[in-house]
């Protein structure tokens, strides 16, 4: 009886947890392409433009500004354009700019986030950086492995390399975005996994972790007990 008990406490407390920091949690990022800032992946001169595409954002996933990594070389950043087109046609569907003047990238890798406009569109979009300045900078990324469906160019001219893009809106809660995450975590699956499948493997690891956690502690008070 005590052991149940035991184990009804702590399952209640790591969902009580999981639950506050749900709730509590939010982000204003939408999506990425999953490339981690990892290097220097393209280096935009003045007027240089560097592109990542096709990008196709999960449907109905709208986004107004879009982030990105910018190394400077230790001196004030130029300013820098943004530019969503449409990917196909090449026409201009939103856009931003970045202010010149800002700092190299800090130990965080404190990513830029510039408004853009609403963006909500099931097609294929190419997102561009052009350099507005008068000094290079330098955009980060990763080896282009990091977003196998997308490939960089740096002025129409293939690059090894991925940029690191995020999209952004309005701030929601970790929770409500629980839903989102698991459709998308299913996109890279095997064929029978689906998105119902990822929510039960988490509830899965919540609820079971806990329990045997307590599991574990309960047996070794037994032994204690025994000695």
């Amino acid at each position: 009886m005590r052991s149940a008990l035991g184990f009804a406490a702590v399952l209640a407390a790591g969902l009580l947890a999981l639950a506050a920091l749900a709730l509590t949690t939010s982000t204003t990022r939408v999506y990425t392409l999953g490339v981690n800032p990892a290097l220097a992946a393209a280096e935009l001169g003045p007027g240089a433009r560097a592109c990542q595409a096709p990008v196709r954002v999960p449907r109905d996933v709208a986004f107004d500004r879009v982030g990105f990594l910018l190394g400077t070389y230790g001196e004030p950043g130029p300013a820098v354009e943004v530019e969503v087109r449409d990917d196909a046609s090449g026409r201009r569907l939103a856009g931003g700019r970045l202010s010149a003047g800002y700092d190299d990238l800090d130990p965080d890798r404190t990513e830029h986030v510039v408004a853009t406009g609403r963006v909500d569109t099931d097609d294929a979009l190419r997102l561009c950086l052009v350099n507005d300045g008068d000094r290079p900078v330098a955009v980060i990324g990763q080896a282009g492995i990091a977003s196998p469906t997308t490939s960089a160019t740096l002025d129409g001219e293939p690059l090894a390399n991925d940029l690191t893009f995020s999209f952004h809106a309005d701030e929601t809660s970790l929770l409500a975005r629980l839903p989102d995450i698991a459709e998308r975590a299913a996109r890279f699956r095997a064929g029978w996994v689906g998105p119902l499948a990822y929510l039960a493997l988490a509830l899965a690891i919540v609820v079971g972790a806990p329990l045997l956690l307590a599991r574990g502690i309960s047996l070794a008070a037994a032994e204690d007990l025994e000695h």
